[in-house]
């Protein structure tokens, strides 16, 4: 066993994308660490390829079983990452997540010089602050609103869950049972499942990371016009709603590196390391990571001008389907409304 482990999440729907994270860091991070799928319900068969390249695998139970009531927008599969924060994972020194819809392109050996906890301040255009991180307030749910604001000041900065990287000494007996805690806690109001609840428990005791370790490439490539090869980020993560969509779509400007990792990925031989494609410097890093701070500062029309464009599409499909539901179906608009509990 080595004292670095990177791991990933994946459900039977995602084995391409995992298989994919892991060429590319294998190829392009010079990972020297071990690797580690957490698998959430893929049978057996779909494990071999991981077990063969020499992957850890850890399948995890679910957290939560399906129910009516839906936790946030994402898939109840993600809670699996609290895994993470079991004393089983103390074994490794230092451990990097990555989320499945990345493409590494270089070293990571900076993830694993953290003390503490940290991932990446969001940058996207709605959930930048730990607000956004939380469904709209209203009369059946201010209860526990006002229990998070005395515990957490919502204006305070969030972070991305898709990349982390801690070291194992800040884990606890307790922190699976607290993770879980938060969920049954505040389920109905939680926006992003176990994002969320990742920010409230690491409230005010988490370090941030350079952007350069977890940038949107639509950000990237919408606000400053470059193309996907001149991208800055070490791990590109296509997490907001900016223009490309998910790098395995063929619209993507980033498929066909997408799809390149794919095909080299049974080629990778995790015993024998490779060499970093792209090492950054400090001073690089430092560059890259302000210049990727200040895109909406320097290019404050288009930020603004897509948000804006943004909330009039979304606000007019909204109403549209909302007129139509009360119209032509009203009793499942009367139940969508009582489950976003509007009355």
């Amino acid at each position: 066993m080595k004292k670095d482990l990177l791991a990933t999440l994946a459900d039977g729907n995602y084995i391409d994308q995992a298989r994919q994270l892991f060429s590319s860091v294998y190829w392009n991070a010079g990972w020297k660490g071990d690797y580690m799928l957490l698998a959430y319900n893929i049978p057996e068969k779909d494990l071999i390829w991981f077990r063969d390249k020499g992957i850890l695998v850890r399948e995890c139970e679910p957290i939560l079983t399906e129910s009516k009531t839906r936790i946030g927008h994402a898939p109840l599969t993600t809670l699996s990452k609290f895994y993470l924060f079991t004393p089983e994972f103390k074994k490794w020194k230092n451990i990097v997540f990555l989320d499945g819809d990345i493409i590494v392109r270089g070293a990571l050996d900076s993830l694993t010089d953290v003390e503490g906890f940290a991932a990446v301040r969001i940058l996207n255009i709605f959930l930048t602050k730990l607000k956004g991180q939380f469904c709209n307030r209203n009369n059946l749910n201010k209860h526990l609103f006002e229990k998070l604001e005395g515990q957490c000041d919502l204006s305070r900065p969030a972070f991305n869950s898709g990349v982390m990287a801690f070291n194992s000494d800040i884990i606890s007996e307790d922190d699976f049972q607290n993770l879980k805690n938060i969920v049954f806690n505040f389920k109905d109001i939680l926006h992003i499942s176990e994002e969320t609840v990742l920010n409230i428990y690491f409230y005010n005791r988490w370090q941030g990371l350079s952007q350069v370790y977890n940038v949107c490439p639509g950000y990237e490539l919408y606000l400053s016009g470059c193309g996907p090869g001149n991208l800055k980020a070490i791990i590109s993560h296509t997490y907001s709603n900016f223009p490309g969509g998910k790098p395995w779509r063929l619209t993507s400007p980033l498929y066909p590196e997408w799809k390149s990792n794919l095909d080299r990925a049974d080629m990778i031989d995790t015993a024998t390391p490779r060499e970093s494609a792209k090492i950054l410097s400090k001073r690089e890093e430092e560059e890259y990571d302000s210049y990727l701070k200040n895109l909406q500062k320097r290019h404050f029309h288009k930020f603004y001008g897509y948000k804006i464009r943004y909330f009039y599409t979304y606000n007019h499909y909204r109403l549209s389907a909302g007129a139509y539901l009360r119209k032509n179906y009203p009793r499942i608009n009367k139940l969508q409304r009582r489950l976003r509990n509007l009355e």
